[in-house]
C-alpha cells in the first residue's frame, strides 16, 4: 500500500500523507503501481463522462474530460511533452538541451506541439464510438502512466545532478513486469485480447525512444517521462480508433 501512495503522490494532485517517507529503492518499486494510479484516475474520468454527457453536447463533455485529467495531475505531463519538445527542437548538443529543458518558460514551439497534443486527444475522444467510449476513457491514463515504467527500465538518468526523475531511472526488470502485467490485464478484461497489440507495439516504440534519448541527452529526466506519457496516451487512443474501425469494416465486409 505505501507504493501505491507513493505512486500517487508522484503522479497526481491527490492529497497524500505529506509525511510519507521513502527511500529511492522504494520509490522506484512504486513504478509497478503506475498502472493503477492511471486506473484511478481513470474512474474519475469514466464517473465526469457519465455525469457530463447527461446534460452536454459529446464536444463539451470531451473537453471537460480533459479538464479533469489535467487537474488530477496537476499538468505535470504535458508540461514534460512542452519541455522536451522545446530541448529537442534548440538544442545542439545534449548539454543545451537539457538546459532549455530545465528553463521554466515555454517555448513557441512548446506551445505549438502541446495545442496539436489536446486537438487529437480531443477529437480522437469524441470519434471514438459509443460502445467503446467508457472502457477507452478508462484506459487511456492507465496506457499513459504505465508507458513511464519501460522508459525507466532501460534508460539511466541524463542529469549528473539528479532531478525529479533520478529515483525512477534505471529501474528494475521485475517493476517493469508487474507494471506491465497489470496494464496488460485491464486492457485484456475491457477491451479483449487484441488490446494486447498496442502494449507490444508501443513497448517497441518505447524501446526504440530510450535508445534516442541515450543519444540525445545522455538518458532521460522527468520531462522526456512526461513526454511518453503524454504520447502514450495519444497512441492509445488512436490505436483504439484504429481497431474499431478495422473491425467495423470487417463486419461490413461479412
Amino acid at each position: 500500500m505505501k507504493g501505491f501512495l507513493l505512486a500517487l503522490q508522484f503522479l497526481t494532485t491527490f492529497p497524500v500523507n505529506k509525511d510519507l517517507k521513502a527511500d529511492v529503492s522504494e520509490l522506484r518499486r512504486s513504478m509497478s503501481w503506475f498502472p493503477l494510479v492511471g486506473a484511478l484516475q481513470g474512474l474519475i474520468l469514466v464517473a465526469a463522462y457519465f455525469i457530463f454527457s447527461t446534460l452536454l453536447p459529446d464536444s463539451v463533455v470531451m473537453s471537460l474530460l480533459l479538464l479533469v485529467l489535467v487537474l488530477t495531475n496537476g499538468g505535470l505531463h504535458v508540461d514534460g511533452f512542452a519541455d522536451t519538445v522545446d530541448g529537442l527542437a534548440g538544442g545542439k548538443s545534449a548539454e543545451d538541451r537539457l538546459r532549455i529543458m530545465r528553463d521554466s518558460s515555454t517555448g513557441a514551439i512548446g506551445v505549438l506541439f502541446v495545442a496539436l497534443l489536446i486537438l487529437i486527444k480531443f477529437l480522437s475522444l469524441q470519434e471514438l464510438p459509443e460502445e467503446a467510449r467508457p472502457q477507452a476513457i478508462f484506459l487511456f491514463p492507465v496506457f499513459g502512466r504505465w508507458a513511464m515504467v519501460p522508459l525507466a527500465c532501460w534508460a539511466p538518468y541524463a542529469r549528473p545532478s539528479g532531478g525529479l526523475g533520478a529515483a525512477f531511472a534505471g529501474n528494475s526488470r521485475d517493476v517493469l513486469i508487474k507494471a506491465t502485467l497489470a496494464a496488460a490485464i485491464l486492457l485484456s478484461l475491457l477491451l479483449g485480447i487484441l488490446s494486447l497489440v498496442l502494449v507490444l507495439v508501443f513497448g517497441i516504440i518505447l524501446y526504440v525512444s530510450s535508445g534516442y534519448f541515450k543519444r540525445k541527452l545522455g538518458g532521460v529526466t522527468g520531462d522526456v517521462f512526461g513526454f511518453h506519457s503524454e504520447i502514450a496516451e495519444v497512441f492509445f487512443l488512436l490505436g483504439v480508433l484504429a481497431m474499431t474501425n478495422m473491425l467495423s469494416i470487417d463486419l461490413l465486409e461479412d
